[in-house]
This record gives C-alpha cells, structure tokens and sequence, in this order.
C-alpha cells in the first residue's frame, strides 16, 4: 500500500469499524481489499476486533497474531463473508423496496417464469389470455352445410340466369354462394358488361340454384350474368371455411380462405369485410402452428381496418386485441403494450372486447412484475364480463386467484 492511499484507507476503516460507511461505501473497501494484501489484513483484523467486541466486553483487548499462512486463510474467510452478507443486504433491501406487502408468497421470482397462453389451452399456473376466434378447436360458429360431405362446388361470385317465365327468372346460384330470400342481384348482358342492365330479387333459394322476379330491365335474357355483392361472396366463402374447419379438413379451410383473401384484395371490398376474411385466416394459420403467419394476417386486418370507410369499433378492438395476443404467445411484450391500450379505448366498458382486452392488460402487468396494476386491471375486467360470458369470467378469476396467492 503506497504512502498516498494509506491514509485515505486508514480513514476508511476507522470509519467502518464505526459502523459509518454506507453498504456502497462498504462494498468498495472489502473489494479494492482484494487486490492489497496489507488492506486486506487490515480490514479482516479490523473486523475481528470489532466483533469480539460486540459480544462481550473485555477490560483490554489484545491483537492476537497468527501465523501469516492462518492469517491469510481467516482473512479470506472473513472477506467473502463480509461481501456475501453487504451483497445480501444491497439485494435484500432492493427486493424489499418493490415487493408489494400484500403478496404472501415470491412472486419476483414467479413472474420472469411465466409464459401466457390462451385460456383454452393453458397448463396450470400459466396467465390466461382471451382473444375472439384463435381458440385451437373449431370455429365455434354454426355449421352452415348440411351433410357429412363437404359442398360439391366452391361458391362463385356471378352466375347467369338459365330460364324466364312469366316475369319470374330462375339463376344458377343458390344459397352456396350466399343468396337468401329477398337477396338482390345486378343484371348484365354478359361477364363483359361493366353496366347492369337489370335487378333480380330471389323468392326461393335453394343450394345451387333460386328463382326470383326481375323487377328491372326489359334487355334482361336467358344467359344474361348476375353477380353477388362483394361482401355477400366473402360470407359465403368464410361460410365453407368455417364448414370445412368444422369437419377437421383445416388444410382445405386454409386454402379457402387464402382465395378469398386474394378476391377480396381483387375487387377491393370495404375494410369492414377485408377485416373478416384476413381475421378468419389468422385465426386459421394460428390453429396450424403458424405464429408469425398469423400475426402477419392480423397486421393487414388492422392496417385495413384503417381505410375508409371505417371498420366498426368492435372490429377494431377484436383485430388489436388478437394481434397484441400473438405478440404475447412469443414473448413480445412491448410490441403487445399499444395494441392492448388501443383495443381497451375503442371499447364500451361493459363490454367483452373491454373485458378481454383488460385481462390480456393486467396479464402483461403481471409478466412485468407489478402486480398491484395486474390486480386492478383483473377486477376491471371482471366487472365487464355480464354473467353471459361464463368463461371469461372464469378465466379473469383464475387470474386474480392466481395473482393473490389463492389455491
């Protein structure tokens, strides 16, 4: 130890011994201690002394001299003791500092291992997440086609008319392409006509084919074309997606709503129907393991949702909602902040979009480890969910139990 640090030292320690130096202070001694042997000596003897001291009185303390081979063993043993208990008390007042009173049990610890997952398929323990139409079984919406086989033909989005009599005209679609009694179509000359020449209103509907009036259009002949609005051919493909989902044939779903998106994209529907057909292929390619796919698809639906004119709020808060989900499934928590807060505003607060998009909020406070916002945020969502939402409410209390400590 040089002439220029000895006093500084000597300072350091005298002020140790006294119990004045702060646990930075402390820490800083005992390491640079390391790297000077005299330092080292000194601070370990030093503590010593100090601890004899404080556990009885003696009328005149004496420096007991050990070996130097036994005086470097104790003093090592003394110097990781004193790091590891200064090392100890950082942490210890740290962890003190931020963990919340009311939490019983390490949940520091629990959160950096938690992994979220969708309510339907989560192992217990796990935060639960709600998203609308990304569960891994079926659609869950009513099945459209009747029958064990799956539609003999794909829907189509123009037909022509085959017969006319007595002012009533008989076309070549029917309720697999999306027609329903008082269905109205266009009338054209031919597929190459960019201007209607007519109206037909359907009367009867059967599965490939319906009759109807033509109320419009004295040019209107056997063989003339009749198309089906935009959004009328999406329902009807989303329709067979959902039918061949319900079967099990997801790939055939996937490659359904695929053509479907690419029609959409073609004749330009309104974002509202863009919204629906991108949203079922996410859900699609999120069922077939496809996470980044499908977080890909739901990208576009929001981006669509922002066109004019405007996709309703509901759709805009289920397409946030399921594209911060997907972010969470892969660990993406900061990407899944904006989209959650986005989909909880464009909500009414008593709603299932607010509900879900609030749980998912206090399930991301959770994984952050503040847990008193999680907690909040979990009985908000509670108080959304009406007693018709059985199983979100069961999700969000699981949750809350969870948060709490509660087996």
């Amino acid at each position: 130890m040089t002439d220029s640090t000895r006093p500084n030292s000597e300072d350091r320690i005298d002020r140790y011994v006294r119990g004045e130096l702060t646990a930075a202070e402390a820490r800083e001694l005992a390491q640079g201690s390391l790297d000077a042997p005299e330092l080292f000596e000194e601070l370990t003897f030093s503590a010593l002394a100090k601890s004899a001291l404080a556990a009885k009185p003696v009328p005149a303390p004496k420096m007991v001299r050990f070996p130097r081979k036994a005086r470097f063993v104790v003093a090592g043993a003394a110097a990781a003791a004193a790091l590891a208990a200064i090392s100890l008390y950082s942490l210890g007042s740290s962890f003190l500092r931020q963990r919340p009173p009311s939490l019983a049990h390490d949940q520091s610890r629990e959160s950096s291992r938690l992994k979220p997952a969708l309510a339907d398929s989560a192992n217990p323990g796990q935060p639960l997440l709600l998203a609308s139409g990304l569960q891994s079984g079926p659609a869950g919406r009513d099945e459209v086609f009747r029958g064990p086989e799956p539609p003999s033909r794909a829907p189509q989005p123009a037909g022509e008319i085959v017969s006319i009599e007595d002012g009533l005209a008989t076309v070549s679609l029917g309720s697999l392409d999306g027609l329903a009694k008082g269905s109205e179509l266009q009338v054209f000359r031919d597929a190459r006509s960019a201007q209607p020449v007519g109206r037909w209103i359907a009367t009867m509907v059967f599965r490939e084919r319906a009759r109807g009036r033509i109320v419009a259009g004295p040019e209107i002949q056997v063989h003339s074309q009749v198309r089906v609005s935009g959004a009328a051919h999406v329902g009807a493909l989303l329709e067979r997606v959902d039918a061949l989902a319900n079967r099990g044939d997801s790939a055939a779903a996937r490659k359904t709503a695929e053509d479907a998106v690419r029609w959409a994209e073609t004749a330009k529907v309104a974002p509202g129907t863009m919204w629906r057909v991108l949203e079922r292929l996410a859900a699609l390619e999120y069922r077939a393991g496809s996470l980044q796919a499908a977080e890909t698809r739901y990208r576009s639906a929001v981006d669509s949702l922002n066109a004019k004119p405007q996709a309703s709020a509901g759709n805009q808060s289920v397409a946030l909602n399921n594209l911060a989900v997907l972010h969470m499934l892969r660990g993406d928590y900061d990407g899944a902040e904006a989209p959650l807060t986005q989909a909880a505003s464009r909500s009414p607060r008593t709603g299932i979009d607010y509900g879900r998009s609030v749980n998912n909020l206090g399930v991301l406070a959770e994984l952050r480890g503040d847990w008193r916002k999680a907690e909040a945020l979990y009985a908000d969502a509670l108080r959304a969910f009406a007693d018709a939402h059985a199983r979100e409410r069961r999700a969000v209390e699981t949750n809350l139990a969870r948060l709490r400590g509660v087996p």
